[in-house]
């Protein structure tokens, strides 16, 4: 085969392989799935078997946390491993052939870890030039079963889900009127902008009623950007829930805009208060400290040794194994690993209200609000409670995949490479 042709087959595979990837309208794609670290059950201890944010891709995983997730001693975040009990059925080196795991003997352990407020990592803030509205420089996450979680006053028994943590890079530009869908029902909508006082005047709502509100000039400090809210929920009082900065106000020939950065939310309405002998997906909380939770299954596993059997042991997560003897060092042993599926998100929709297309507008500095829109805010204030001056006690999207749409050119390619291939081979002969 001459080189020429050599190159037309590589062709040909490439196209081949970009039309596997294509979903023809009306089929359903297989559920991508996320695997942890196999192990060989002839060549593992039974105290092997242990799979950590490292191992295994379905367990939340900071990369910048990485040094604390994998530390020998006071590690963070989330374990699996097994852990023999009564010394029968042993799974691992000992007994290769041996496919039950016996009820406590699965273990899961998950801690907290601290994260720095986006404003106060942005801005390199430190203990003296941070907000005291945020009650520190830290929050504290606890992973449970994959997802983020914050740690009410730093208590892991008391958790609620995060609604969003605006990546630092991010930034939200909405004028009066808009409103940004932040997600659990909440939103924060605007109400006002006085670009000659330098000021927005907005909403946090939920369910479409309005449960804060606050005025902020953006030409001072950064605690006066700096907008935060606090409620009595999981048992404790006072604690921070909210926290949203406006970078700067400005105006285009027709509207005028704020720009939100470092915004963060949870949701205080749902908090989910963990005790011993609770159950949670097929797990008994056996430990339940500010500090660490430790869950073991109430019930024995018996692994079906099949490669393409998936043996669920949460909702969501699953073992899967080789066959009996296939891929294994021994004839009765097999190869093992955790694995979840993926769930595919199109979030190319959103529904959000967003002005960011807007910038494009040119901007003029003789376009400012009416002199009723700034007294509407100067009055506003007035009646607006200082809702920076409670403190609070804490102290930082499973697998986000976006769906894409193809159109028939790679399909095309598939089939013209095909032809191609086949015009050199005929050549050839």
């Amino acid at each position: 085969m001459t080189s020429y042709a050599k190159k037309i087959l590589l062709l040909l595979f490439a196209s081949l392989t970009v039309c596997s990837l294509i979903v023809p309208s009306g089929f359903a794609a297989p559920a991508p799935a996320i695997s942890g670290l196999p192990l060989d059950t002839n060549e593992t201890l039974s105290d092997g078997f242990c799979w950590n944010a490292t191992t295994f891709g379905g367990f939340a995983y900071p990369v910048n946390k990485h040094k604390g997730f994998v530390a020998s001693e006071n590690w963070w975040g989330e374990r699996l491993q097994y852990v023999e009990k009564d010394g029968q059925d042993e799974l691992g080196k000992g007994h290769p052939g041996n496919h039950v795991i016996g009820e406590g003997e699965l273990v899961y352990t998950t801690r907290p870890f601290s994260s720095k407020y986006g404003v106060v990592s942005d801005l390199e803030l430190d203990a003296s030039t941070t907000p005291k509205e945020l009650g520190g420089m830290f929050y504290y996450q606890l992973p449970w079963f994959g997802k983020p979680y914050v740690a009410v006053g730093n208590d892991s028994t008391r958790l609620a889900k995060l609604v969003i943590s605006q990546p630092s890079s991010d930034k939200k530009t909405l004028k009066a009127g808009d409103s940004w869908d932040l997600g659990s029902n909440y939103s924060l909508v605007v109400n006002q902008v006085d670009v000659d006082g330098e000021k927005v005047w907005f909403s946090l709502d939920k369910n479409g009623e309005e449960i804060e509100s606050g005025i902020v000039n953006t030409s001072g400090n950064v605690a006066d950007k700096t907008f935060t809210a606090t409620a009595d929920f999981g048992d404790k009082k006072d604690q921070l829930y909210f926290v949203t900065y406006v970078d700067s106000v400005f105006t285009s020939a027709t509207d005028s805009f704020a720009v939100f950065k470092y915004t963060w939310l949870i949701d205080k309405d749902k908090v989910m208060v963990i005790e011993n002998g609770d159950e949670y997906q097929g797990f008994e909380v056996k430990e339940a400290s500010a500090n660490e939770i430790v869950l073991k299954n109430s019930n024995s596993i018996t692994l079906t040794l099949d490669k393409d059997k998936k043996n669920y042991f949460t909702d969501s997560w699953y073992f899967q194994t080789s066959d009996e003897g296939k891929g294994s060092t021994s004839p009765e042993g097999y190869v093992i690993y955790p694995a979840t599926d993926v769930t595919v998100e199109d979030n190319t929709s959103s529904g959000v209200n967003n002005s960011e297309s807007l910038l494009n507008e040119s901007l003029s500095n003789e376009s400012s609000p009416s002199t009723s829109s700034a007294s509407l805010l100067e009055s506003k204030a007035d009646d607006l409670k200082d809702v920076n001056n409670n403190s609070s006690l804490p102290e930082e999207k499973t697998g986000i995949v976006t769906s894409a749409k193809a159109s028939g050119f790679e399909l095309l390619a598939g089939v013209f490479g095909i032809i191609l291939c086949q015009y050199f081979i005929k050549r050839r002969d």
